[in-house]
C-alpha cells in the first residue's frame, strides 16, 4: 500500500506540475476578477498540495500492508449511481438549465443514492440553489443556462 501511495503521489504531482506549467501564459486576474486561468491554476495547485497529503501519509504510515486492495468497496452501487447522474448532469444541463438541473441532480443524490430525510434534502437544495446563483451569477457574473423554464420564470 505505502509504495502504491508513493507512486500515484507522484504521478499526480507531475500531473499537477504539467497542468500548472500549461497556466503560465493564461490571465489569472483581470480588471473585473477571475479571469481564464484562474479556476485552472488553483486546480492545479490544490492537485499539487493533495499528492503530497498523500505522499506524507505513506511516508508515516510504519508498515507495508500486503493483500488485494478493493477499488469500489461494499458501495460500487452508490458508486455507479454517482457515475450515472453526473453523465446525466452534463447530458441535460444546457437544455434544462442550470438551477432544474442542480435541483433534480441533488434530489436524486439526497434522497435516494443518501438516503437523507427530506427535510434535509429540501434544506441543502435550497442553501445549494441559492448560494451558488448568488456565487455565479451574482459575484462572480457567469452566465448559466436558464433552459426551457427561461421564458416562463422572466420578469413580464
Amino acid at each position: 500500500m505505502k509504495k502504491r501511495d508513493y507512486i500515484s503521489s507522484l504521478v499526480l504531482l507531475c500531473f499537477a506540475a504539467l497542468l500548472f506549467w500549461q497556466t503560465r501564459e493564461l490571465v489569472v486576474w483581470g480588471p473585473f476578477g477571475p479571469s481564464s486561468g484562474f479556476f485552472p491554476m488553483g486546480l492545479s495547485l490544490l492537485l499539487a498540495v493533495l499528492s503530497v497529503s498523500i505522499m506524507i501519509r505513506a511516508w508515516r504510515q510504519s508498515h507495508e500492508t500486503s493483500g488485494w486492495i478493493q477499488i469500489l468497496g461494499p458501495e460500487k452501487k452508490k458508486y455507479f449511481l454517482y457515475l450515472a447522474s453526473f453523465f446525466i448532469f452534463s447530458l441535460i444541463f444546457a437544455k434544462a438549465g442550470y438551477t432544474l438541473t442542480l435541483v433534480a441532480f441533488l434530489i436524486f443524490i439526497l434522497r435516494f443514492v443518501e438516503k437523507q430525510s427530506w427535510k434535509i434534502t429540501v434544506g441543502i437544495v435550497v442553501i445549494a440553489a441559492l448560494v451558488s446563483n448568488l456565487l455565479f451569477v451574482r459575484f462572480l457574473s457567469v452566465p448559466l443556462p436558464e433552459g426551457f423554464l427561461a421564458p416562463f420564470l422572466r420578469p413580464m
